[in-house]
């Protein structure tokens, strides 16, 4: 088996396995597992993209967990089902769309960073593997999103839209977004961070740029 196609297997086995972990044990594992790569990009030779990479997935990722609580707070406290869920829903697909805009500038703003803090470090910044394919696993998130906010719209419609319940009992039945958002929403997470972990490993593999064979010449 060529070693690419023995990496491409492993990078599905540890997707499914973060899955398994997300939806089994604990939602908030990919926080720690996100904060773990962050930390260990500080200490890595050559992971100034993974560094930025981590950081804004932590810390949207942060704030996503921490909507969700306050709404979920709202929902014991007696806001209505419908809206609950129209509130997460919403929060998370405009939190998406944010990503995908972040993502798509990236390299942009990792410049503008790094002439600021280490000029002379600027050839460190260039667009990774991870950059193309997050940009489309968060558009996947945004398509998720979308369902599942029009999915909860069209269920209660006579409740948002004021429609006759008549009307809107023959949609009651629907929620396969509802019910698997967490699911899909883990499948989605577990490959982000894989492609993170991948994207690690072949940025080992590349050649020095010009500016990080000049820090490793001995002095």
């Amino acid at each position: 088996m060529k070693l690419s196609w023995f990496f491409l297997l492993l990078c599905i086995l540890s997707s499914i396995l973060l899955t398994y972990i997300h939806i089994e044990v604990n939602n908030y594992v990919n926080l720690v597992v996100l904060a773990s790569i962050f930390t260990l990009s500080l200490f890595a030779k050559g992971q100034e993209n993974i560094k930025h990479l981590s950081i804004i997935l932590l810390l949207v990722t942060a704030v996503e967990y921490y909507i969700n609580g306050w709404i979920l707070s709202m929902r014991a406290q007696g806001l209505e089902a419908h809206l609950t869920n129209a509130y997460i829903f919403g929060i998370h697909l405009i939190v998406d769309i944010f990503m995908i805009v972040m993502l798509k500038r990236r390299v942009y703003w990792s410049l503008k960073y790094i002439h600021k803090t280490a000029p002379e470090n600027w050839r460190s910044i260039y667009m990774t593997h991870a950059d193309p394919i997050l940009y489309g696993i968060f558009f996947g998130f945004v398509l998720v999103d979308l369902a599942a906010f029009g999915e909860n719209l069209i269920r209660y419609m006579d409740l948002f839209f004021g429609v006759s319940e008549e009307a809107s009992k023959q949609f009651w039945s629907w929620g396969f977004f509802y019910h698997n958002y967490e699911v899909l929403k883990s499948i989605l997470l577990s490959c982000v961070v894989t492609t993170i972990l991948a994207t690690i490993f072949v940025e080992r593999q590349r050649p020095d740029t010009p500016d990080e064979e000049l820090e490793s010449e001995p002095k």
